[in-house]
């Protein structure tokens, strides 16, 4: 048994209330006098409240009320940390072209210092050594600024009638100028 042929629809719509104003007036004065609407709207009600969800705990409820506020507060602080990185970020690319801007001619300059006739002459009476070349070792000396190394062909640069036995090396040394 279905409802009468033109308040099927309705009356799936009444049982759900969603017939507003005339259209529900008049299908509720059909309703009054028709027993198989009536089965339906009941059918129908009853197929609706299967699937309806349950009342909301009070839990639900707290956490429903303020969604939308901790939503947006989450998302500007969000927006407010993408922000500062890239203020930060900027700043340190800005601080970065300035100390090369800065750093940049003294350290052409420095590169393009002439070598200095003693490390050359240094150099060239200890002879090339297989691992790095005359060139390569003056221009370090020259950008570390260091004086020329004294090599007896070691490649230690120590004193000969100093050993590794040597009672005076007892293992304690003062590095405290060195560092």
């Amino acid at each position: 048994m279905g409802a009468c042929v033109g308040y099927e629809e309705q009356a799936s719509l009444h049982a759900a209330e969603a017939l507003e104003g005339e259209e529900a007036a008049r299908f509720l004065a059909h309703l009054e006098s028709c027993a198989a609407c009536q089965a339906e709207v009941a059918s129908a009600r009853e197929v609706l409240g299967l699937v309806a969800l349950p009342p909301q705990t009070p839990v639900e409820v707290r956490a429903q009320e303020g969604l939308g506020a901790r939503t947006l507060a989450a998302w500007r602080r969000e927006q407010t940390r993408r922000g500062m990185s890239r203020r930060a970020l900027g700043s340190l690319a800005a601080v970065a072209a300035v100390v090369a801007l800065m750093l940049g001619p003294s350290a052409l300059e420095r590169l393009k210092v002439p070598q200095r006739a003693a490390t050359s002459a240094a150099v060239q009476s200890a002879g090339a050594r297989d691992d790095v070349d005359a060139e390569t070792l003056a221009a370090f000396e020259a950008w570390a600024g260091l004086d020329p190394l004294d090599d007896d062909g070691s490649g230690y640069g120590l004193d000969e009638d100093l050993t590794w036995d040597d009672p005076d090396l007892d293992g304690d040394f003062d590095l405290g100028g060195t560092l």
